[in-house]
């Protein structure tokens, strides 16, 4: 069984001149570290080239913000958005069951969203109504978003994933792509 949540700290209706402004660390470039990490890349790029938007690019800072997100998740036995104000668009991922998930069919269950996406401008991006039911497809495929880092954990018969993306995605009034 596989649950996921959708992204809450990424749209903000206050008017623009209201936001406060947040410092964020800048993505920095580098290669996927392990088999692992270059398949969640090749997973999000995968389908980002099919709805024909750059490539991502690995970011070392965002895997490793991702990374104590989803230990905190697996330590503490919750799944809930990172309520920290850390600037970037956050995919949350868990499975349990005591099998193993591919980061092909991690991924998989965020672009799953796209039958019900519809491209129109955030918010209104969703057939259904609600667009936290596509919210992971929308952030995963954002045309604004440069790079990403993820982070698994596993523990017992339970895996998190924690994807962070910069710039963060899911934006009122702009399109995914």
């Amino acid at each position: 069984m596989v649950g996921c949540a959708p992204t809450p700290l990424l749209v903000d209706r206050r008017p623009p001149q209201a936001r406060p402004v947040v410092p964020v660390e800048a993505p920095r470039e580098a290669p996927p570290s392990t088999d692992v990490e270059r398949r969640l890349l090749a997973a999000h790029n995968a389908e980002r080239t099919r709805v024909g938007v750059p490539p991502l690019r690995w970011a070392d800072n965002l895997e490793a913000e991702a990374r104590v997100w989803a230990r905190e998740l697996i330590g503490s036995n919750t799944f809930a958005h990172d309520p920290t104000r850390h600037g970037h668009g956050e995919n949350l991922w868990t499975g349990w069951g005591g099998r193993v998930w591919t980061p092909e069919e991690m991924v998989g269950e965020w672009i799953a969203e796209k039958a019900d996406y519809r491209h129109d401008v955030f918010p209104n991006v969703s057939r259904t109504g609600k667009w936290s039911d596509v919210g992971h497809y929308s952030q995963l495929v954002w045309r604004g978003t440069t790079h990403v880092g993820c982070a698994i954990e596993t523990r017992g018969e339970r895996s998190v994933l924690a994807c962070r993306y910069a710039p963060p995605g899911n934006i009122d009034g702009r399109r995914a792509y």
